[in-house]
């Protein structure tokens, strides 16, 4: 396959060239073997990457204060210490950010991946287990 047929098959872009480039290359490096597994785990990993992009800049302090008290006692403290600032970069955060402004993760990742690919996804976490 060539890089522009993989370009193609990659259609949930990162935002990074780069990140692009070492996709295309890490599939025409694995040959046939779960070829379809490392596609779609790379389209299923942009939409979340795009997805947790969104939370930049809209974080509230009070967004961090509401998220801190749901967590355990343990990851709390860890997050008190490091400080609002520093947790801006948690995925876990980000994704509370969004929830809060109703823009869910599963919707959003839906509305990017092929419907056969979205379903194909949640055979894979369903077989592994996670009933989410």
């Amino acid at each position: 396959m060539t890089r522009e047929e993989l370009e193609k098959l990659i259609y949930v872009k990162h935002p990074s060239l780069q990140i692009r480039e070492n996709q295309i290359d890490s599939l025409l490096s694995k040959g046939d073997d779960n070829f379809d597994f490392w596609l779609l785990s790379m389209n299923f990993g942009n939409a979340c990457y795009r997805y947790m992009s969104l939370a930049r800049g809209e974080e509230t302090i009070e967004d961090f204060e509401e998220w801190l008290e749901g967590l355990p006692e343990n990851i709390r403290k860890h997050f008190e210490e490091q400080g609002f600032e520093a947790s801006k970069s948690a995925w876990p955060f980000r994704r509370h950010v969004m929830e809060r402004r109703d823009i869910g993760m599963d919707e959003y990742i839906k509305g990017l991946l092929h419907p056969a690919d979205w379903e194909k996804w949640n055979g894979y976490k369903k077989s592994d287990g996670d009933e989410q």
